[in-house]
């Protein structure tokens, strides 16, 4: 269950479209991948039962192949130690080793609920930006540790550096070695990984029937400059990041009252290319996808394109540019390029020279 470098770790909303990319992934993928699973904040129309039966609905086929999985229920603390408990619960019944996740910051009850979770793989402790920033990780940590019985040597430790798409590639990898200096002892750990998200929070900034790229700086801070220099590092750190999904979600998003526009969003070396289409209330995405999956296959993006081969979330986005049933929703869109992403990722890392 341990894994070292050249490993990834992608963070995903716990959303149907992230849950149906990672069932289609194939399994040498997978073997390479350990998700961080988000459960998504309540809306406040479902009670937290509710909620968290929408969360867990074909959960068993999505963490199914993986070695272990990464759960987090932060965006419900306000649910406290029943919110945890429930989520944690629900994932020892899916037969497939998981972690929970605390931090520093949340509340006593949560961490209590993440150690007594039945059936968990050790525990995560996911270190925000704002703890490095505050000291909390110096003045804290090691009576944290004490105070919870937790050894190092059986917890996983992720780095999360939060939203730097306002940052250049030099400065995220300034700011992640900063972090990485501040860890005590980084070689005790039983895994560590960094995480961070440069995807933009919004697709307003690309015209409509136009497209745009958007820089992959968080992967390429880590491959140009803390996989370059990983001998002068205490400890590199696996990668992750946030997929094809700003981390803070569009959970406020209505689609009764609220119009999205039809988008590709494909994963390249060192940049998302971004293919919009218009408003779906105006023109419904069963009609724009195939115009969009054209564009991308056999147009003027094809030297973009990997290849139908090249994943499940490929091969969909080719059979779209001849209309095939069932590609029609925004959620399918959004497994057809978490897919690609995470193989696409996994292939980068893998690509590198490793001893």
């Amino acid at each position: 269950m341990n894994f070292g470098p050249d490993h990834y770790v992608p963070a995903l909303k716990l959303k149907m479209g992230e849950k149906d990319a990672l069932a289609t992934l194939k399994a040498s993928v997978k073997s390479r991948t350990t998700p961080l699973l988000q459960i998504v904040e309540m809306n406040g129309e479902k009670t937290l039962d509710e909620h968290l039966s929408t969360s867990f609905k074909k959960f068993q086929p999505a963490v199914s192949g993986l070695s272990r999985y990464f759960v987090d229920s932060v965006e419900i603390d306000d649910a406290g130690a029943l919110g945890a408990g429930k989520v944690f619960g629900m994932c020892a019944g899916q037969g497939v080793p998981f972690t929970p996740v605390i931090g520093l910051s949340r509340a006593a009850a949560i961490t209590t609920a993440g150690l007594n979770a039945k059936g968990r793989a050790g525990v995560a402790l996911r270190i925000s930006r704002q703890d490095f920033e505050d000291g909390v990780v110096a003045t804290q940590l090691p009576s944290f540790l004490r105070r919870n019985t937790i050894e190092p040597g059986n917890t996983d430790l992720i780095i999360d550096l939060g939203e730097v798409a306002d940052m250049i590639e030099d400065g995220i990898a300034a700011m992640a070695e900063a972090f990485i200096a501040a860890v005590p002892q980084p070689l005790s750990w039983r895994t560590l990984a960094l995480l961070g998200s440069a995807f933009p929070i919004s697709m307003q900034h690309v015209g409509k029937d136009s497209h745009a790229t958007a820089e992959r700086t968080e992967w390429v801070a880590w491959r140009d400059r803390l996989y370059r220099d990983r001998l002068r590092l205490p400890r590199l750190p696996a990668f992750g990041d946030w997929g094809i999904q700003h981390p803070k979600g569009v959970e406020g998003f209505d689609p009764v009252t609220m119009q999205g526009s039809a988008a590709i969003r494909y994963a390249l070396d060192s940049e998302w290319l971004l293919i919009k289409g218009r408003g779906t209330k105006k023109s419904p995405p069963s009609l724009q996808m195939p115009t969009l999956a054209r564009a991308l296959v056999n147009g003027i993006h094809k030297r973009s394109f990997a290849g139908a081969s090249h994943c499940s979330g490929c091969d969909l986005i080719d059979r779209a540019t001849r209309s095939a049933v069932g590609l029609g929703s925004l959620t399918k869109w959004r497994q057809i390029g978490t897919a690609h992403h995470i193989t696409a990722t996994v292939e980068a890392i893998q690509r590198l020279p490793w001893p």
